[in-house]
This record gives C-alpha cells, structure tokens and sequence, in this order.
C-alpha cells in the first residue's frame, strides 16, 4: 500500500488533504490536456497579446470551493471580454473517470504556489451530480459567486 504525504505546507495550523506520490504524478500526467492553455508552470500562455487561459496560481477558483472548480474544469468557462484568446472548453469527456478528475484537481489545487485540500473521488462523484443538469461554458461572474457561497 502506498504510503500517504502532505503535499502541501501546514495553513492556519491545519494540514491540507494528503494525496499518495501515484495519485500526485496521475494528477501531473492528466494536467497535460490543461497545459496546452495554462503552461507548465500554470501561469497562462500568451498568445501574441492575449492570455491563452488565466494563471491557476492562486486561483479563487482552483482555492476556493472544489465543487465550483469541478464545474468549471467539466462544463467550461464562457468567453467574455477579450481578456483571454478563447473560452475554456469543457473537459467533461477529458475527466470521465472520478479517480482521474480528483487527481488533476488535486494536483493544480497543490501545485504552482496553491495550498488547498486534495479532492477525492468520492467528492468528484458527488460535484457531478451536482453540476449534471448546468449547462455550460459558465460565465466567470457565476463562479465567482458560486464561491462566495
């Protein structure tokens, strides 16, 4: 059985969720379909004088409710404004699998400067049937207010 590490440091005295050395390197593997947009090093790509995607590095979405970032990560984020070259397509079909969508959510919400909780399978399982009637790309003001829920 693989041994359990916090990936991320202690914040206000509590630990964040742990996740196994397999499950990080299955959520580092999976976040390749979102590097194309948002980079290695998850600040965003330029594309000549826009953003490809906005930066995950302290993201209200990816730290902030997990729920809120299964929603936009399955359903997509609508394009509005000119801030960023396109919309984020939904990666519903990408994420089938609870196990791979928990470890990329998991692995961003850990990585790039992020210090919010692992999401587990059992979690996905329950934001998917939560979200299963929204229709989306979701516009980024109601995954803001999402969050302030």
């Amino acid at each position: 059985m693989s041994k359990r590490f916090l990936l991320t440091p202690v914040v206000l005295g509590l630990a964040a969720a742990s996740v196994t050395a397999e499950e990080n390197a299955e959520g580092k593997a999976a976040y390749a379909i979102c590097q194309a947009c948002h980079g290695p090093d998850g600040k965003g790509v330029k594309a000549g004088a826009k953003m490809m995607a906005a930066s995950l590095a302290g993201s209200k979405v990816v730290n902030g409710d997990p729920s809120v970032f299964a929603l936009a990560v399955l359903k997509g984020i609508k394009q509005e404004g000119s801030t960023y070259l396109l919309p984020m397509a939904p990666l519903e079909a990408s994420f089938a699998d609870d196990k791979k969508l928990a470890a990329v959510l998991s692995y961003v919400r850990q990585s790039f400067g992020n210090t919010a909780a692992a999401v587990t399978p059992e979690e996905v399982a329950k934001f998917r049937a939560q979200w299963k009637d929204e229709k989306g790309p979701i516009p980024r003001a109601k995954l803001t207010e999402l969050n302030k829920k």
